[in-house]
């Protein structure tokens, strides 16, 4: 991995089911091995330090230390794990002493659906793969860096949704057609003092930052399947002239139209639209 981790596995890897008040250990570890308690609540000792892990957790067992498992003492305990060698340590990680012994189930857990893929291809996947995903579990479970989170659902308000039609609908049929905050605020059916509160909260943008971006995004298609000249495209997305175009579009993007231009022409990617930066789901 770029980050300097490098690793060797797995080497053994199973599923393991033990009847309420089974215990395992104490055992001399040789290896790393991470275990997934898929049912069963466990408490994992280690170095006589004990961890609750409750179902759904998974346990990171070092090399050199004593471990006990006191597996669930009321129901049947079922665990998968697989053991693996660690080659080299990033040198801005801390000492493996001090990584956490349990990881207890957070929303969107991705060191789950890590540890079903290495099981699952343990046997038939090439060893660089299963490698990479070992290093991600890792790093993943010593940084804490677990969760994830569904992308958030578009929630802009009514007015927002019916003004940023509007000016969809009116640059589709005249890109280069004025529109005023008055036509906006009609649009939306509230005032325009209304409008820009809720622009601000929903986007962070006022109407006319909405309006002057989608004028610039037009603008970056045109520059990238075109051959119209700078000046002919301003004046297409409504700019006033090349001048305010150019000095308009470098504040967006950073460079003038173009630059832009010239990289895309050399195969660099389009800049991304200036809108979608700004949307509820940024």
């Amino acid at each position: 991995m770029a980050n300097g981790l490098a690793l060797i596995g797995p080497s053994h890897w199973g599923l393991a089911n033990y009847p309420p008040g089974a215990t395992f250990g104490p055992r001399r570890m040789r290896d790393y091995e991470f275990v997934w308690i898929v049912e069963g609540d466990v408490e994992y000792t280690v170095d006589r330090q004990p961890h609750a892990a409750p179902a759904g957790s998974i346990v990171l067992c070092r090399p050199g230390v004593t471990d006990h498992f006191r597996w669930d003492p009321k129901r049947r305990t079922r665990h998968a794990f697989f053991h693996f060698h660690i080659d080299r340590l990033p040198r801005d990680w801390p000492a493996a002493k001090d990584w956490p012994a349990v990881a207890t189930p957070v929303a969107g857990d991705v060191l789950v659906p890590l540890f079903q893929y290495v099981l699952t291809w343990a046997q038939q996947a090439d060893a660089p793969t299963l490698h990479r995903t070992i290093e991600l579990m890792l790093h993943t479970f010593v940084t804490g860096r677990r969760a994830t989170h569904a992308l958030p659902e578009d929630v802009a308000p009514d007015p927002v949704d019916r003004a940023v039609a509007h000016l969809h609908r009116t640059l589709e049929t005249d890109p280069s057609a004025p529109i005023t905050l008055d036509d906006l605020s009609e649009a939306a059916c509230v005032t325009p003092e209304h409008l820009c509160r809720v622009f601000k909260r929903s986007l962070d943008l006022s109407p006319m930052e909405c309006v002057r971006l989608a004028r610039l995004d037009r603008s970056v298609v045109l520059l990238s399947r075109s051959n119209f000249s700078i000046g002919q495209i301003a004046d297409m997305c409504g700019f006033a002239s090349q001048f305010h175009f150019s000095r308009r579009f470098r504040e967006a993007f950073g460079d003038t139209p173009t630059e832009v231009r010239k990289r895309i022409r050399t195969g660099a990617t389009p800049p991304l639209p200036k809108l979608l930066r700004n949307s509820p789901m940024r």
